[in-house]
């Protein structure tokens, strides 16, 4: 099984070390202009919008509803990323309530929401409101007969524009004015309306409520801040540190002090002095003047190629331990761009939750794997005996993180990848593909899921073995760390390349994977 304990990273991609201040959970706060708190992107034809109030992304059929309904205005910012619920199905959670997606039905139930608990729906209106009547009073509403209750005005034009019955469910009350808030509130099956006069009806937040008081916020690994779907790296460069702060100015509060050459990842597209995105598992916004783009380790040329082994660079200014954990003594410093060769991947301390992979550089010095990086070329290496003369088929090479496309002995595509880490080693031997899923929902049972819930966004998914070993795209892959061990055994690709595999490959296509 994959790691279970879920704490915040110690650390950032490239060592650098974050400063929390204060423990992270945001403050009830619905944006008045949902649009500059919303970051888009496309990825293969489909949009991603992505919150750096909460650190989240909503894309597919979740996106659709969400936008329909009035978007952060009405249903609040999204409090976690698409997860699995065993016996419930595909979830999104939001201030306001929770989705489920169940493509298998025909729309408008494919997209329902979740009902709230019936302790809730009773306590939230007064018993005058719970009264039973006997028709509609206002005859610019609509009358429920199942439930006795009716909706009206404004609170009615919500409910049907933001999914009416398969969304929302029936009114369980009256609208009834709220004596502390100062508002109109009507009691739903899944959700309570809130009317705020001219500021216009949202969703109270509800399911915030229920999440807080199941400690999910910072707990689940669902509700976490995840970084942006598609997002850009870019690396701090203060020597002083970086403030991530939860919104675009100064006078917002500071979230974590980033180190220098820390890893920040922003949200696709973003441009302007304040840039949100997400690092070490906190999202916000950040100076773009303290920004640069990662520099590219210098690349070997084919002629100094060595097959047998693994070849990279250091990230970074990097320390060489006697023994594969900070605590042993420094034999060596590396700097940026220093060459290496990896005759080993071995099992050492776990500087990242979940993540205990380190490099092997020769007797007695290891590296932590995160701070090196592949500058081999990429192209086909020699192909295996026994491999396949005919038809599509796919060459996997464990030594160099390399995967081949080939038709025939014609080679298609030749890309990196990333495959099972030291106690994850992905199998060696002849495969086939045996299942295809577009948009793969995985919970952390999944080898594919390693140590996060990884839903909607696993896409791309072509299976091998019945164990759940399979190529897929990876959003958390850069190409900065893309090309070395990291999985739990599948073997990850980015998105322009899993899509290729996707588009190519079929049910059958033979993977030959060796050493």
């Amino acid at each position: 099984m994959p790691n279970q304990r879920w704490t915040r990273r110690k650390a950032i991609a490239l060592g650098a070390k974050a400063v929390a201040i204060g423990a992270f959970a945001p403050a009830l706060r619905h944006i008045p202009d949902a649009a500059a708190a919303r970051q888009e992107t496309t990825i293969s034809g489909e949009v991603v919008a992505y919150f750096a109030d909460t650190g989240h992304n909503i894309s597919g059929a979740f996106l659709d509803i969400f936008t329909q309904a009035g978007s952060a205005d009405a249903f609040g910012l999204p409090l976690s990323e698409v997860r699995f619920v065993e016996k419930t199905g595909v979830v999104q959670t939001f201030e306001g309530l929770s989705l489920i997606y169940d493509p298998s039905l025909e729309a408008p139930w494919d997209m329902q929401g979740v009902h709230l608990p019936d302790d809730i729906k009773k306590s939230y209106a007064p018993a005058a409101a719970r009264k039973k009547v006997d028709g509609a009073p206002d005859a610019s509403g609509t009358y429920f007969s199942d439930t006795q209750h009716s909706t009206s005005g404004a609170i009615a034009t919500f409910w049907e524009k933001g999914g009416g019955l398969a969304i929302f469910g029936l009114p369980l009350s009256e609208a009834y004015k709220d004596t502390e808030g100062g508002t109109t509130l009507q009691v739903f099956e899944r959700a309570i309306f809130e009317d705020r006069g001219s500021k216009g009806v949202r969703l109270f937040p509800m399911a915030r409520q229920l999440a807080e008081e199941q400690d999910l916020l910072d707990s689940d690994p669902a509700f976490l801040a995840a970084p942006p779907t598609g997002g850009e790296t870019r690396l701090v460069k203060s020597p002083e540190g970086l403030r991530l702060r939860s919104g675009p100015s100064t006078d917002d509060e500071m979230r974590v002090l980033l180190a220098d050459n820390a890893e920040f990842v922003m949200s696709p597209g973003s441009k302007g002095d304040w840039l949100p995105g997400y690092a070490d598992g906190y999202s916000g916004w950040v100076s773009s003047t303290y920004l640069a783009p990662p520099v590219p380790v210098p690349k070997i040329a084919p002629a100094d190629w060595d097959l047998n082994v693994w070849q990279g660079a250091a990230l970074s200014e990097t320390n060489v331990r006697s023994k594969p954990d900070t605590s042993s003594s420094i034999v060596e410093v590396l700097k940026f761009g220093d060459p290496l060769k990896v005759t080993a991947w071995v099992e050492g301390e776990e500087v990242y939750t979940g993540a205990d992979l380190w490099a092997q550089v020769g007797p007695g010095k290891f590296i932590y794997a995160r701070n090196v990086g592949r500058n081999a070329p990429v192209m086909p290496t020699p192909i295996p005996p026994g491999a396949p003369t005919t038809g599509n088929w796919i060459d996997v090479n464990l030594t160099q993180q390399l995967m081949v496309a080939y038709e025939n002995r014609t080679v298609i595509r030749t890309c990196l990848m990333t495959s099972g880490l030291a106690g994850w080693e992905t199998p060696t031997g002849n495969y086939t593909i045996i299942n295809r899923v577009a948009n793969e929902t995985m919970d952390s049972g999944a080898i594919g899921a390693e140590s996060f819930y990884k839903l909607e966004d696993v896409l791309f998914t072509q299976y091998f073995t019945n164990e759940g070993h399979a190529i897929h795209f990876a959003w958390w892959r850069t190409e900065e760390t893309i090309g070395r061990p990291g999985s739990h055994g599948c073997l990850n690709l980015l998105l322009d390349d899993s899509q290729f595999y996707w588009n190519w490959a079929d049910y059958g296509t033979a993977l030959v994977i060796h050493y």
